[in-house]
């Protein structure tokens, strides 16, 4: 009997279709550096004998599937061959990867990458937690997260449900340990609303977690996979089994505290799919919709560290600060090199937040919370100087908000907001200042 466990799924081979196109003819395929590089990425990993049982794991799943001719043809063609398996699972990899990356989705707040030896640059508590929070996973079950099926892994599964779930009222998303920081940051988003002066009325607010993982979710993890399967039916064949396959052998349990561990959402990002380039149309066919997400786990560690009032405020305002940027074009820029380009949002984005929660007409914080504010920053700050993800170093992060305070604090009008361009560009012109050499 075939199991019903994908959708038929009519969509076009693997050679036609990828996850930054929704159709045979309008699909842009993952570029062949990101392709070899993914490629490269599973060989190193993954020996000759695994990559044979892997294999013979993924022809005994799709034996199973009910699937159209095309997919079936496309499914038996990956598993003719050791080499086949590991091309297509790279290629379904990148593919993946390259609609979060074109979304604006990344490990924002725990990415680890200019010339080093420029700047003072050191760990913090939020890593130093980070660090403690992975010691006690078991590793097996780390590994299954973040490698699943030869890549295609539960990380993904989350970040996907999260992108493709529909927001709902703000004061109805459970947001931080039980719901905690539901209201407060609930109110905070309305504000933001109000305060800066875009159209914002289309931006939701959803929660980032790992319920999507739980025994109790497997509706909603077919959702995610009949959507990837409308785009590029592998890449959802190949996360399927890699999660279910995982989750059927336990490593779920890996986990202190199950769906509930932090490690499943130390993350917050924001999206406009109106914004993500190559990958819009599929964004869209997918529903996915404009959005902040706002981690359970991130709202766990600032609690943990004693900035449980004001963290959480100020990385949803960093995220709406990406809004405000999507809304003003403010990701344009002549700087080439892709760190650098990324520091400069990121810093902004810090400016942003901390002239929202310092402003009078925005969170108003007192001294000792705007103190709070600029540990905040300071401790998301990274030193992957040379990653095309670097957001900035703790010094820099810190500095980025600093000047925020100032800009509010010097104003002769306390009561008046300035428009989010003028504050871009006050920004702009101190951005070398703050992005200065600091080694000693």
């Amino acid at each position: 009997m075939k199991r019903p466990i994908l959708a038929t799924l009519t969509v076009a081979s693997l050679t036609a279709v990828s996850l930054t196109g929704v159709s045979a003819t309008g699909a842009q395929a993952a570029s062949p550096a990101a392709t070899t590089v993914a490629m490269a990425a599973l060989s190193s990993a993954t020996t000759t004998a695994d990559v044979s049982q892997l294999r013979q794991e993924f022809n005994d799943y799709i034996a199973g599937l009910d699937l159209d001719a095309d997919t079936r043809a496309a499914a038996e063609a990956a598993g003719a061959s050791d080499d086949a398996l590991v091309a297509a699972a790279a290629k379904s990899l990148a593919q993946v990867k390259a609609a979060l990356t074109d979304a604006g989705v990344d490990n924002e707040w725990t990415s680890g990458a200019i010339n080093p030896g420029d700047y003072e640059c050191s760990t913090t508590d939020f890593r130093e937690w980070a660090r403690g929070q992975i010691a006690q996973i078991d590793p097996a079950s780390w590994n299954w997260y973040n490698n699943g099926f030869l890549g295609l892994s539960p990380d993904l599964l989350v970040q996907y449900w999260t992108l493709m779930k529909t927001p709902t009222n703000p004061h109805d998303t459970a947001l931080g340990p039980n719901g905690a920081n539901t209201n407060e940051l609930a109110r905070t988003f309305v504000n933001l609303q109000r305060f800066w002066d875009i159209d914002s009325s289309n931006v939701g607010l959803v929660s980032l977690d790992g319920k999507v993982l739980g025994p109790d979710a497997a509706a909603d993890r077919q959702f995610v996979y009949n959507g990837l399967g409308k785009v590029s039916a592998l890449a959802a064949i190949f996360l399927q089994i890699g999660v279910e396959g995982g989750l059927r052998d336990g490593r779920l349990n890996g986990f202190p505290g199950g769906v509930d561990n932090p490690m499943f959402s130390v993350n917050a990002f924001a999206i406009d799919p109106a914004h993500a380039g190559d990958s819009k149309e599929m964004l869209e066919t997918l529903g996915i919709t404009r959005r902040v997400a706002m981690g359970q786990g991130i709202l766990q560690m600032w609690n943990e560290l004693g900035l449980g009032r004001v963290g959480g405020r100020a990385v949803l305002a960093h995220e709406f600060g990406h809004q405000v940027q999507y809304s003003d074009n403010l990701f344009e820029t002549d700087i080439t090199d892709e760190a650098e380009a990324t520091r400069r949002t990121e810093l902004m984005a810090d400016a942003f937040a901390t002239y929202f929660t310092v402003h009078k007409r925005g969170e108003s914080l007192n001294k000792a919370y705007t103190l709070q504010d600029l540990q905040t920053f300071y401790n998301v700050g990274d030193c992957s100087f040379s990653n095309p993800g670097h957001h900035g170093t703790p010094n820099q992060r810190y500095r980025s908000s600093d000047w925020a305070v100032d800009l509010v604090k010097g104003a002769d009008d306390q009561g008046h907001i300035l428009p989010s361009m003028t504050v871009a560009d006050a920004f702009e012109k101190v951005l070398p200042e703050i992005v200065a050499p600091d080694a000693h």
